[in-house]
């Protein structure tokens, strides 16, 4: 049976997740903080020489947010691949500065900055319908630093992991699909499995785990995310091609509002 209410969808969804995700977080948390160390080396394309100046330049960058009244996928992440830099650059900055334990008021001006971002940019991203598409470009765009990542000492120690998952729920929304095109009748029972097996790619893979993604598997979950609300509609045994899409797409359009929601959440 289809869930009653969002509440319902987010808390399902949470529990059914919680178990497979509490290792693949501390990893990443590790692999994600040596990973950081290890890029803030790199010359960020901001230069500045006072925090001050930074946290100014931080008011402007939020200044231009708001003056936008929408924005394609492509817009957000440059905006928010912007932010990130120099978000880095301004955060490196306070960490090399020794007297930073006195300017505690300039601290809380950049975390208040940095949350009028995430509000801001949240707003402007829902102010048109995404699709799961829409939402699964905007991670691929925004992962953190995808080729560094592949490079790294710190993502070989933990590819084997990361790729066995990667592909081990990548493959599993696939059968569904290919079961689903060939048009195999399901139970009650199997068609919520199948419901669970095709969200699960896109609520699983955090921000490390989709930097670490393959190409072909980055063409195999785009194309998964588009064709998503047919395959929904399936397992709802609903006909897509002879339904109003109001109907057939009710909870695709939540999930996608939702995961859109989250993963803002989750990188700014």
């Amino acid at each position: 049976m289809q869930p009653e209410n969002n509440n319902e969808i987010e808390t399902g969804m949470k529990q059914r997740i919680l178990h497979n995700t509490r290792h693949l977080i501390i990893i990443s948390t590790v692999v994600m903080a040596a990973a950081f160390m290890g890029c803030s080396h790199n010359k960020h394309p901001f230069v500045f020489h006072t925090p001050q100046e930074a946290v100014v330049a931080c008011h402007e960058e939020l200044a231009k947010v708001k003056q936008m009244n929408s924005a394609t996928i492509d817009e957000l992440a440059q905006v928010i691949n912007t932010w990130a830099e120099l978000q880095d650059s301004t955060m490196s900055l306070m960490m090399r500065d020794s007297t930073m334990t006195v300017h505690n008021d300039l601290a809380s001006e950049f975390f208040a900055v940095a949350d009028s971002f995430r509000m801001e940019i949240t707003d402007l991203a829902l102010t048109q319908k995404r699709s799961m598409g829409d939402v699964m470009k905007l991670k691929v765009a925004t992962s953190s630093n995808r080729k560094a990542a592949l490079a790294s000492e710190e993502f070989k120690s933990v590819r084997q992991y990361y790729m066995d998952f990667n592909r081990r729920i990548i493959q599993s929304a696939e059968n569904c699909k290919n079961d689903i095109n060939a048009k195999k009748p399901l139970t009650a029972k199997q068609g919520a499995n199948y419901r669970w097996l095709l969200i699960q790619p896109f609520l699983a893979l955090d921000n490390y785990a989709t930097a670490v993604l393959t190409d072909q598997q980055i063409q195999t979950l785009t194309q998964l995310a588009e064709e998503l609300p047919r395959l929904l509609a399936y397992v709802d045994g609903k006909d897509y091609d002879h339904s109003r899409k109001e109907e057939t797409e009710k909870l695709s359009t939540v999930l996608s509002e939702y995961f859109l929601k989250s993963y803002l959440k989750s990188i700014l």
